[in-house]
């Protein structure tokens, strides 16, 4: 019988992506989805309206809304929260 190892990860992103620059990137462009969905829940608008205000597609919002991560770069979602009035700013650690 095997040994059951159990690992431990601070970000799912940390489990998933094995190259840092990569970890890197996805935890950012997540963190930037979350907030986008967060403004959207509380809009109270049709995916419709919420993609004319942000400056982008039905299609696009959507792909954020439902985590499709792939299709979303940093600068469209920096883009779209700016266009929602939520201001981003970043904060580097060595």
């Amino acid at each position: 019988m095997s040994e059951l190892i159990v690992q431990s990860f601070s970000s799912v992103w940390d489990a998933l992506e094995d190259d840092p620059i990569q970890r890197a990137n996805l935890k950012l462009r997540s963190a930037l989805m979350i907030e986008i969905k967060k403004w959207y829940n509380t809009s109270s608008m049709t995916q419709a309206e919420a993609a004319k205000v942000l400056g982008t597609t039905r299609p696009r919002l959507n792909d954020v809304l439902h985590g499709k991560i792939d299709r979303c770069t940093i600068d469209r979602l920096v883009n779209m929260l700016e266009a929602a009035g939520r201001h981003v700013t970043l904060s580097i650690a060595a």
